[in-house]
C-alpha cells in the first residue's frame, strides 16, 4: 500500500487552528476545548480506566470521529488538567488534518490503530508533530498571546528591572509561568508558543 502523508507547514497549521477557533469559539482565553468538542463538534469525551497504561496515550479519537477516549485517572486528577486539554486539542488536530489518512487504514479498533503506526513507521512522527503544533496554535492564539505577553512583561520589568537585559529565550522561560496559567497550558507548551518563529 502506497501511503501519502499530508504535510502542513506552520503557517497552514496556524491557519487551520485559527479557522476552527473562529468558527467554534470567541476571542477569549483560555480556549475551552472541552466545550468546543462536546457542544460544537458534537463529539463525546469518554474516560477509560487504564487507557494510558494500555496505549501509552492520554487520549485517542475514534475512527468514526464521534468520540475521544481519555485516560480516566488523568481525567479525574487536576494535576493533569492542562496536559489533558492539550491532548484533547491534539486529537482534534487529527480530526482536522488526518481524516483521509485514518480512513485509508479503516481503523475500527486498537489493533488497527497499532497496525497504522507500524506501517507508517517513522512517518507516524510527522502526523503526531502536526497534531501537536495544531493543538499549540489552537490553545494559544498568537494574537491573544501578544497582548498578554506585553502585560506580563510590563509587570515583570517593573518588578525585576534587571531582566530587561535577558535574551528572549531566557525571558520567555520566566514569563511562560504566568502566561501558562492564563491560557491553561503547560509551561513547556507556553515556551514553545513564545519562542515560535512561525
Amino acid at each position: 500500500m502506497s501511503i501519502l502523508i499530508p504535510f502542513f507547514n506552520n503557517q497552514e497549521l496556524k491557519q487551520k487552528a485559527d479557522e476552527l477557533r473562529t468558527k467554534y469559539w470567541d476571542k477569549t482565553v483560555p480556549v475551552e476545548i472541552e466545550q468546543i468538542i462536546e457542544s460544537r463538534l458534537k463529539m463525546e469525551i469518554i474516560p477509560i480506566p487504564g487507557l494510558y497504561k494500555k496505549c501509552n496515550a492520554d487520549a485517542l479519537i475514534s475512527s468514526d470521529w464521534k468520540t475521544i477516549y481519555v485516560d480516566n485517572d488523568n481525567y479525574l486528577d487536576d494535576r493533569y488538567y492542562n496536559r489533558l486539554r492539550f491532548s484533547l486539542a491534539h486529537e482534534i488536530g487529527h480530526f482536522i488534518l488526518h481524516q483521509d489518512l485514518y480512513a485509508s487504514f479503516n481503523i475500527k479498533n486498537l489493533e488497527d490503530f497499532y497496525s497504522m503506526i507500524a506501517e507508517l513507521n517513522n512517518e507516524y512522527g510527522i502526523i503526531e508533530g502536526h497534531a501537536n503544533r495544531f493543538a499549540n496554535f489552537l490553545l494559544v492564539p498568537r494574537e491573544a498571546l501578544a497582548v498578554e505577553k506585553t502585560k506580563i512583561e510590563a509587570q515583570y520589568f517593573a518588578k525585576y528591572p534587571k531582566i530587561k537585559g535577558f535574551d528572549s529565550a531566557t525571558l520567555n522561560s520566566f514569563i511562560a509561568i504566568p502566561l501558562s496559567k492564563i491560557f491553561k497550558v503547560s509551561e513547556e507548551a507556553m515556551e514553545i508558543s513564545l519562542n515560535d518563529k512561525k
